[in-house]
């Protein structure tokens, strides 16, 4: 900096703490109207601003400097232009923590005023079996309980892994969930008795969830079922099937295991066998009368022909919704782009199934860069998020899929690359929260505002891969 002078001199007589005698020599020149408490406060407020200078002094002291003997005896400290840019460049770095504790500070606040529920629980994921594959294995004595700051906000359910993070880790759509109920209470090794429960996603993701406090359990589970609107006869009639096809698929595999190889292939067709069984029920009866014998063969026998139109209502209620495909917006940001990463996050998305359907490279205004990130204008690191998006080459993407909003978020990772998980986008490439080279749209209404921001409608296409009736199935 050509302004600013080549060396610094600080002086620090003037912030030593007084001595006795300067107190004595400055009480004996106290004016005859002066009382004694008016002496005392005087000397008591000088005191302590001695002691506040001091102490700011010591603070911004650096220790790599050393105090030198000036004349007449005082010490001093010299510093050179690159020593005072280093102290100014200390000062900002402490300026930028402070923003990023008030704006964590500011989201924590925001959760606790505007969220319907709050509060941190151990969870766990495992995905629901399908009709027709085998039972999982029983893992149910695994300890893989992992504690998330959880925020029942609008109509979504986010997962922190703190609650002062900013981004959440994973998130569901409340009109996703198809059930909420208890799961049995279980110790864990050195704790107390952990109650638990379980949410099941129409895409076949379980959430299991538990808390040492009967209290939280309760009011999470009445504040789901309640907001997701659950409708009793549709759990017990989905519980019903599952039951009814779990109990004829293993009593029964060697007889029915023809027809439960159609349950893989889709809910359409697992209807239209429902339909036209119709017709074949008395062969099926009579050939499966020859190997049986009493009431139990015919018992049998029923639970077995009912197991097709439980199939059939089972997929219907699981897989409809599953079918049908999403976009997310997703952003290679530019240091990911100077630090050649392209295909690597492009291949990511790829390899799991998803569909590129929108591409474009461009350079950001900052007035664009603030559209895209308007939800945080009021954060204070508003202005160097703009600065940041608009420094160089961006790589605007839009994928398709199924889940592609919810699943992209976990193949980014967390904001913060220290927390993200081993595997991610981020937890794998990136190491700063500054520079963590990727964005990804957080929910359905995002994505659809960012798609619109970014690209025009003739921009993107549509069209199926080749690839998808291997991804899908036959749907």
């Amino acid at each position: 900096m050509d302004d600013c002078p080549a060396k610094l001199k600080i002086i620090p007589d003037h912030f030593q703490i007084p001595t006795t005698s300067t107190i004595e020599s400055t009480s004996t020149t106290q004016q005859p109207g002066t009382t004694d408490h008016s002496l005392r406060s005087s000397l008591h407020l000088w005191t302590r601003r001695k002691f506040t200078a001091n102490f700011m002094l010591n603070l911004f002291t650096l220790r790599r400097l050393s105090w030198r003997s000036g004349t007449r005896g005082q010490e001093k400290v010299e510093l050179t232009a690159a020593e005072v840019e280093s102290l100014r460049q200390e000062l900002a770095d402490l300026e930028e923590r402070e923003a990023h504790l008030k704006a964590q500070l500011e989201h924590i606040d925001e959760v606790l005023r505007s969220a319907r529920l709050s509060g941190y629980l151990h969870i766990r994921t495992r995905w629901e079996a399908l009709p027709g594959e085998p039972s999982p294995i029983d893992d149910t004595e695994v300890d893989d309980w992992l504690p998330r700051f959880v925020v029942l906000h609008g109509a979504c359910i986010f997962l922190y892994l703190l609650c002062t993070d900013i981004s959440p880790q994973d998130s569901t759509l409340l009109s996703d969930i198809v059930e909420v109920e208890r799961l049995p209470c279980f110790t864990r090794e050195g704790d107390d008795i952990h109650y638990a429960f379980y949410i099941l996603t129409r895409h076949g993701f379980r959430y299991e969830c538990s808390s040492n406090s009967m209290m939280q359990v309760d009011s999470w589970l009445s504040a789901l079922q309640s907001y997701s609107k659950l409708e009793p006869d549709s759990k017990s009639a989905s519980r019903a099937a599952r039951s009814l096809l779990s109990a004829s698929f293993h009593s029964h595999f060697n007889c029915f295991d023809k027809f439960f190889i159609i349950f893989t292939e889709g809910r359409a067709v697992a209807a239209a066998a429902a339909v036209s069984s119709i017709t074949k029920l008395p062969l099926f009866a009579s050939n499966y009368g020859r190997t049986g014998s009493g009431n139990g063969s015919t018992a049998s026998w029923i639970s077995g022909a009912l197991a097709l139109p439980a199939a059939a209502y089972m997929l219907q209620d699981q897989e409809v919704h599953a079918a049908e495909l999403e976009r997310t917006f997703i952003a290679i940001k530019p240091d990911g782009v100077q630090r050649g990463l392209i295909s690597e996050i492009i291949s990511r998305f790829e390899r799991k199934g998803y569909k590129l359907v929108g591409i474009k490279v461009l350079t950001p205004t900052k007035e664009f860069a603030a559209q895209h990130y308007h939800d945080l204008k009021e954060r204070p690191f508003f202005n160097g998020l703009c600065d940041f998006l608009s420094s160089g080459p961006v790589v605007a993407m839009v994928w398709e899929g199924q889940g592609v909003i919810t699943y992209g978020r976990k193949l980014i990772g967390a904001t913060d690359p220290q927390k993200s998980e081993p595997g991610t986008i981020r937890g794998d490439l990136a190491v700063v929260v500054g520079r963590n080279i990727i964005h990804g749209s957080d929910g359905p209404e995002t994505a659809k505002d960012e798609i619109k921001l970014w690209f025009k409608p003739e921009e993107l296409v549509s069209f199926t891969s080749n690839s998808e009736k291997w991804i899908y199935g036959d749907n």
